[in-house]
């Protein structure tokens, strides 16, 4: 009587074998190291372009600088009025007030480290007050002391510790285009009031004017091109970074 029961209550004691149950536990960890490894891949990713990203709006921060001024607001247009009252014969120089000349350069620097590396940094070195006629207006002699000038501040780039530079160039990078590997040093300097550069490469100046003499004349150099990656050399994690001098654009490639 009591088996007719339990037959008739459909109860049954069967559940999941032993294999069934390491199959699940496979295909989960599968799964599992396939998300892990994918998500590795989105996180270099991303932090490679923002870090470029993020080195283009540092090389803006230091432009609009010289640009709009740093500690006051009224600097730029306060130098620009001095030129407006100022007159005279080319050649002539002049030196404007103190305060006006307390303005500062605005540098991007790129040096090349021990181990090969370059390193960025954001600085500052005094802006010369001298200026002199040039056609028929008057210019800046720029940043005082070019080559070995005072540098009143260096701060590294914020970048990712896990991002490298791993070269700097610049030139024409059109299809075609003369480039110049940087081999310790770029120095570009954005003068007040505004933003005018000033290209120094291993310590010499290389241009007032976007030129750069060579065996056939001058040389266009229209930009600066920064090489970075993620960790190691793989090329899925790589990105050159572009700074036209003429545009003051900056763009981002593969």
């Amino acid at each position: 009587m009591l088996l007719e029961v339990k037959k008739q209550s459909g109860f049954s004691r069967s559940g999941f074998t032993l294999v069934e149950i390491i199959v699940v536990m496979g295909l989960v960890a599968a799964l599992a190291v396939l998300s892990v490894g994918g998500y590795l891949q989105y996180r270099k990713s991303t932090i490679l372009n923002l870090s470029a990203d993020s080195i283009i709006a540092q090389i803006y921060s230091q432009r609009d600088k010289a640009m709009l001024g740093s500690y006051k607001g009224q600097r730029a247009e306060e130098i620009r009025t001095e030129l407006d009252k100022v007159s005279g014969n080319s050649g002539v120089e002049t030196v404007l007030k103190k305060d006006v000349f307390d303005s500062k350069c605005f540098i991007v620097l790129f040096e090349k480290s021990v181990d090969g590396e370059f390193l960025a940094y954001m600085s500052q070195k005094n802006f010369s007050g001298k200026k002199i006629f040039v056609g028929d207006s008057w210019e800046y002699k720029g940043c005082k002391d070019v080559t070995n000038g005072t540098v009143i501040q260096k701060n590294l780039f914020e970048l990712d510790a896990l991002i490298k530079i791993d070269n700097v160039s610049i030139g024409n990078f059109s299809e075609g285009g003369v480039k110049t590997q940087v081999s310790q040093s770029l120095e570009v300097k954005f003068l007040p009031p505004d933003g005018k550069i000033q290209v120094l490469v291993d310590g010499q100046v290389k241009n007032a004017d976007i030129t750069q003499a060579g065996a056939q004349g001058p040389l266009p150099i229209f930009g600066m091109k920064i090489d970075i990656s993620y960790g190691d050399n793989n090329p899925e994690y790589q990105k050159s970074v572009f700074f036209d001098f003429v545009s003051g654009v900056g763009t981002i490639s593969k």
